[in-house]
């Protein structure tokens, strides 16, 4: 399952949580629980 670290709009405060549309969130909260209900996984080149 996808965590909250691996969003797009997840911003890092420290390497345990961070910061999503203003809301503090642990960086390994499941996606499912996301507060805003608005995952969208980092889209990059770099994923293999």
């Amino acid at each position: 399952m996808p965590m909250c670290k691996e969003c797009n709009f997840y911003t890092p405060i420290d390497e345990t949580k961070g910061e999503c549309f203003g809301i503090e969130v642990p960086a390994t909260m499941n996606a499912n629980d996301c507060p805003q209900k608005a995952f969208q996984p980092i889209e990059s080149d770099d994923r293999h």
